[in-house]
């Protein structure tokens, strides 16, 4: 018997096809460049252009926003639950609570993922600002909101958090970190979104357990630990000693990527806005201290950032708990994992690998009686 390769952490197998993001040479949605998209569309045009393969038409996107208008309450239950809640229990941990409630109460909850899977996820992407909303808020002992009819699906996503409408610079700028953060291949959330689409569930089990898996510590995506990097360093003329300090193999927020050994795309697309919001907010000097260990950094071990680098100071600017930076990724990602459990279950292959064998064997039993001797 010849002897299989082993590759720990599944590290460069090419474990499936796909048609809805390539990574090789720059981002793309379904054939659509990341830049672009960021430039030009809107976070619910992408959603839709994951969901269906297509950009929509003026009269699709009527008809996609008229279903998600129908969807702006929570039940009662899931409000009298969250009071119920810890207040110390992360918001992450909370949406996931949420989700799970939401799920009793979809119209088509016992449906299949082939049937009803676009339809749950629509139904979810209207409904996640409201679950991250109310938690934030109730946490603080503040009202729950609803969702105003006059805004845009991003400017009421920062509304039902703050309680204040955004300007436009700061609408646009969550709108692009939406975008970039919508899809990124397969993921570790994202596999396993369709290891259980395969299995022909509804939309609700790929992603609770994507979301369980994004909970995951070493899961990245809104991870706010490059702003401790960015307070311990406190000035560019400390960058390249602070790295230099460092422990060889020690990791830094914010930097490597499994797949990025250059540059990550996404955080090129999020820093224009970046630098746009710290010139208007007065920030600027967090830019030329980031900018100062990125070069440090590159300096000492050429390492890119990744997209966490750039996303927690665009969500700092906006004033946005540091807490609240995954779950907002979350919501981001939320079509993404969709669109994977759909693909997935639309080969009508599930997902079953194999393992290699490295435990003891031929054991001899003994009964208890005989082992306590």
């Amino acid at each position: 018997m010849s002897q299989e390769i082993y590759y720990p952490g599944l590290r460069g197998v090419i474990a499936g096809e796909t048609e809805i993001c390539r990574l090789d040479g720059g981002i793309q949605y379904r054939g659509y460049c990341l830049h672009e998209l960021a430039e030009g569309s809107t976070f619910l045009e992408v959603a839709y252009l994951l969901l269906f393969d297509e950009l929509p038409s003026e009269e699709q996107f009527a008809d996609f926003l008229s279903i998600m208008s129908e969807e702006d309450q929570l039940p009662d239950l899931i409000l009298d639950v969250y009071k119920q809640l810890p207040v110390h229990v992360p918001p992450l941990e909370v949406l996931r609570t949420g989700i799970g409630l939401l799920s009793h109460f979809d119209p088509q909850s016992s449906e299949a993922l082939l049937h009803a899977g676009h339809d749950q996820t629509i139904r979810l992407l209207a409904k996640i600002p409201m679950l991250i909303g109310a938690w934030h808020r109730l946490r603080l002992g503040k009202p729950v909101l609803k969702s105003r009819r006059d805004l845009s699906y991003i400017a009421n996503t920062y509304y039902l958090m703050s309680g204040v409408v955004p300007n436009a610079l700061f609408e646009r700028a969550l709108e692009v970190a939406f975008i970039a953060c919508a899809e990124h291949e397969f993921n570790p959330s994202s596999y396993v979104a369709r290891i259980v689409g395969s299995t022909r569930s509804s939309q609700y089990g790929p992603v609770l357990a994507a979301l369980e898996t994004f909970i995951g510590s070493s899961h990245g995506g809104g991870d706010d630990g490059p702003l401790d990097v960015l307070n311990e360093v406190g000035s560019p003329k400390n960058a390249e000693a602070w790295v230099a300090a460092l422990e060889p193999d020690a990791k830094i927020p914010g930097f490597g990527h499994p797949v990025y050994k250059d540059y990550d795309p996404r955080a090129t697309v999020i820093e224009t806005e970046c630098e746009r919001l710290a010139s208007a907010c007065q920030r600027m000097d967090m830019e030329h201290l980031a900018d100062a260990v990125e070069r440090a950094v590159w300096k000492e071990r050429e390492i890119p950032p990744n997209v966490d680098w750039t996303l927690c100071r665009l969500f700092s600017y906006l004033g946005i708990e540091r807490d609240l930076f995954r779950p907002l990724f979350a919501a981001a990602r939320l079509c993404g994992w969709s669109a994977h459990a759909v693909e997935q279950c639309e080969t009508n292959e599930v997902i079953r690998p194999r393992a290699r064998y490295r435990g003891s064997e031929d054991c001899h039993f003994e009964s208890m009686r005989t082992r306590s001797e």
